[in-house]
């Protein structure tokens, strides 16, 4: 067995829930904007490294903390029966919603927590997800469940993020404060903010074969999408704001300074690095 790094480490000083994890980022309708956004930047690359795993119209396809149910209905439209899962009611709400206007009659969602789908043993020929793992204090556990749920040589496509490589060019010492602030809150809860680079390791303990693995940055000077790694770790700080674990204050400060480099047309973003997988069922 390869070690699971975060489940070993935590489980002596971390409870550990069977109905979800903590969640640092925003839910609910206020973050759908965020989720908007997150597919137009990703979901070209999804869609090829979905094709690349062997996704065809009629399998029985699964998507794991769904959101607001972007890929899913995709993989309708494409002719699959498919199922998006998330424990957030108002992001089905509006994923049943669009699912509906545009006529997908094979896309359903639906409420499940990762460890307790509710899924038939042997019934998935396709389970994606994205940034789902690094925000579970125990992705090993959660791969298993999939695992149990795809049918003999069916696969698991996932996409997962390590914030680490947030960086911006010249140097923001705002940016690299507020990546650090956060990538501590997630280790205190017991997730790896940095998980992209061991999903393949966390596969193959939950029993997969490794089929494929690759990694790709996405880079802005310009264009709206250039600010999304600001909104992101703002939304995570707020809820440690809550907390108490860092102050108003020092937020505003951070945030402006980063606003600062968003604006400048001579700095780089560097936005997470995002690791991709393709593993198999034997």
């Amino acid at each position: 067995m390869l070690p699971n790094l975060i489940q070993h480490h935590c489980s002596a000083g971390a409870p550990m829930s069977t109905i979800g994890d903590k969640y640092l980022l925003g839910t609910g309708r206020s973050d759908h904007e965020r989720l908007r956004v997150i597919s137009e930047i990703h979901d070209g690359r999804t869609r090829e490294l979905l094709r690349k795993a062997g996704f065809v119209s009629g399998h029985r396809f699964v998507e794991f903390g769904c959101g607001l149910g972007y890929v899913t209905r995709w993989a309708a439209s494409e002719g699959a029966n498919a199922t998006g899962i998330d424990l957030n009611e108002d992001n089905l709400a509006v994923a049943t919603e669009l699912a509906g206007e545009a006529g997908l009659k094979t896309a359903e969602f639906r409420s499940a927590n990762i460890y307790e789908p509710a899924l038939p043993p042997d019934s998935v020929d396709v389970s994606y997800s994205r940034w789902l793992f690094v925000h579970l204090n125990r992705p090993v556990d959660a791969m298993r469940v999939i695992h149990k749920a795809l049918k003999p040589g069916g696969v698991m496509v996932c996409e997962e993020a390590d914030v680490s490589a947030v960086y911006t060019e010249p140097h923001s010492p705002a940016y690299t404060e507020l990546r650090d602030i956060c990538m501590q809150g997630a280790r205190q809860r017991c997730v790896d903010y940095s998980g992209g680079r061991r999903v393949h390791l966390w596969a193959k303990e939950a029993g997969f074969e490794i089929v494929h693995v690759d990694a790709y940055h996405p880079h802005y000077v310009t264009g709206g999408h250039k600010g999304f790694w600001n909104w992101t770790l703002r939304s995570v700080a707020l809820g440690m704001v809550k907390e108490g674990s860092l102050t108003a204050a020092r937020l505003e400060e951070l945030v402006a300074e980063m606003n600062q480099a968003d604006a400048s047309p001579d700095t780089l973003v560097a936005h997470c690095r995002m690791h991709q997988l393709i593993a198999k069922k034997p």
